[in-house]
């Protein structure tokens, strides 16, 4: 059920009935560019790239300035982080993310998804298997961003949930 619903809200995945709108307008109606600039995913496992935090908040795309990364960095309660390391945003992420606790890994994947000022941040489990502080950390982006933004969070976590204005049940396929 949550993977579908994922796809379908990242437009991966065209509904068999229904429609998904945003808006009112039907997320087909919107040219690929637009609605990858408009929605972004962070899922549950980080997935980092070689490089620096830099490089992984940028994520191949061009025209990101240090600026822009900074910003993004501290929406996602990154920067202080990042700031103690000697390297700074230079820092090599390491293999798998291996230099980067298990809470920075998520929030710098929380900040790469920032960084264009989406629409909507959809998040897989964004506090499983986190440790208090980290955790504690993301709820309060949340909390902050959720002003600025549509947030979608889906987990099995209710005390994940409170933060939200909504929440809805998938059981039995249906929601």
């Amino acid at each position: 059920g949550k993977t579908t619903l994922v796809q379908l809200l990242l437009g991966l995945r065209t509904p068999t009935v229904g429609r998904v709108l945003a808006d009112g307008r039907d997320i087909n109606t919107f040219s690929r560019r637009e609605w990858v600039r408009k929605v972004t995913f962070v899922p549950q496992s980080p997935r980092l790239i070689r490089g620096t935090v830099a490089d992984n908040i940028r994520f191949y795309r061009e025209g990101i300035t240090d600026a822009q990364v900074e910003q993004a960095a501290r929406l996602a309660h990154l920067h202080e982080d990042v700031v103690g390391f000697p390297e700074g945003y230079g820092r090599d992420v390491g293999e798998g993310g291996g230099h980067l606790s298990g809470g920075q890994q998520q929030r710098l994947c929380i900040a790469r998804a920032l960084v264009e000022e989406p629409d909507v941040l959809i998040l897989d489990e964004p506090t499983s298997a986190l440790d208090v502080r980290s955790e504690a950390l993301i709820r309060e982006t949340l909390d902050e961003l959720r002003q600025k933004m549509t947030i979608i969070v889906i987990a099995h976590r209710m005390s994940t949930l409170d933060i939200c204005d909504r929440i809805m049940v998938i059981q039995h396929g249906e929601m």
